[in-house]
């Protein structure tokens, strides 16, 4: 009988090794992949430091100022209370949004002279006025201290306040055209078949918050010169455009206080609407709206002439220069653009702006109606010039 040979210690099967080179392969491959998640997770932990860094402003605080027009800057004050509830960082700086209100002529001067922090308070970041009259007047006088190009916060049409009498007569049939006529000529109302009323009687305020006197002296200027585009300077120069203007102006009667609102409270104060001294002003929407809103009877009357109705565009200046500093422009950027939300600018479309938000409801004196021809913002050299014939011409920055 054959016999096999057993070898290998009695286990009959031989034991084989495991190949070194294959152990270093496994060994790298989990070394690396310890190495990937150990980065992960530094990163990670760099960047919840970062977070937290920045969530506790490692910069400190920073307040940044801004300077509206009296009439928006309340609901901003309110929307920048809002801003400041949603813990804003900007560059690592917690971020406070002060905002103050302020007369635009002495705004002016101090952005194109010498800004007295004494009077006027901090330099500011951004300057809201009334309308691009101030824009135009800053961009001509010192281009160097706008931070690119303006846009509209909030809007509201220039219309006319007149008595409620009158109102009735002169709705949907007076044009921007006629009104130098009908301030000049004796007994002009006759052409709207009504008498004892004289001449149209317009007030043209000259003092605070009066852009409304300008504006519709571009809406005049450019019905004169009978062009549906932007007026030009050429158009301002023309002297169909002064006299028209001079027209407007000569002889107008006087609101008490210098605006708007002061003449529109003569009107609707008067004990008889035919003998008053003033029948018409031109006049913001909103403003109109504001002193309109607690009326339960029509006192006043909101009349859109035809033509390209003018709009008081509350533009955002933000400002440039050695005193706005990196973090203040950034801040002042992201404040408008969180005011610009609807949820936000609300807060100013309750007070009778118009903007992406709703309106409030009517009053007896304001509906709020559709604009169907906004009139297109006129060059800011004819805007200038024609701010030099309503407001004389001394008007602009201080020398």
């Amino acid at each position: 009988m054959a016999h096999h040979r057993v070898t290998g210690g009695g286990n009959g099967i031989r034991q084989r090794g495991v190949s070194r080179g294959l152990v270093f392969v496994l060994l790298a491959i989990v070394l690396i992949a310890a190495v990937i998640v150990a980065w992960q997770q530094l990163g990670d932990h760099l960047d919840r430091q970062a977070d937290n860094a920045a969530a506790s402003c490692i910069e400190g605080p920073a307040t940044v100022d801004v300077v509206a027009d009296a009439d928006v800057a309340p609901a901003l004050m309110a929307i920048a209370r809002e801003y400041a509830a949603s813990k804003p960082v900007v560059r690592d700086h917690c971020i406070t949004i002060a905002v103050r209100a302020g007369d635009a002529k002495t705004t002016l001067d101090g952005l194109t002279g010498r800004w007295d922090t004494g009077s006027m308070g901090a330099f500011p970041a951004a300057w809201i006025p009334q309308s691009s009259v101030w824009a135009a007047e800053l961009a001509q006088a010192k281009p160097s201290s706008l931070e690119g190009t303006p846009s509209s916060l909030v809007t509201s049409p220039v219309v006319l306040a007149t008595s409620t009498e009158l109102g009735k007569t002169l709705d949907g049939k007076l044009d921007w055209a006629q009104v130098p006529t009908l301030q000049q000529r004796d007994d002009s109302l006759r052409d709207f078949d009504i008498s004892g009323w004289g001449s149209l009687r317009m007030a043209m305020p000259l003092g605070a918050q009066s852009d409304a006197s300008s504006l519709a002296a571009q809406a005049v200027a450019m019905r004169v010169m009978r062009t549906s585009s932007a007026l030009t300077r050429e158009d301002a120069s023309s002297s169909r455009v002064s006299s028209s203007v001079s027209a407007m102006l000569d002889g107008a009667p006087q609101s008490p206080d210098g605006t708007p609102t002061g003449a529109a409270t003569v009107m609707r104060d008067a004990g008889d609407a035919r003998t008053s001294p003033i029948h018409a002003v031109p006049i913001t929407e909103q403003q109109l709206y504001t002193l309109t809103r607690e009326d339960t009877t029509a006192r006043l009357a909101e009349i859109v002439p035809t033509g390209p109705t003018p709009l008081a565009d509350y533009p955002v200046i933000r400002l440039s220069g050695d005193q706005i500093s990196p973090v203040a422009s950034a801040a002042v950027a992201e404040f408008f653009t969180f005011a610009q939300d609807p949820k936000h600018l609300s807060l100013l479309t309750s007070q009778g702006f118009r903007g992406n938000a709703p309106l409030p409801p009517a009053t007896k004196t304001v509906d709020f109606p559709i604009t169907k021809e906004p009139m297109p913002q006129p060059e800011s050299s004819a805007i200038v010039t024609i701010n030099k014939l309503v407001y004389g011409r001394d008007f602009g920055p201080a020398s």
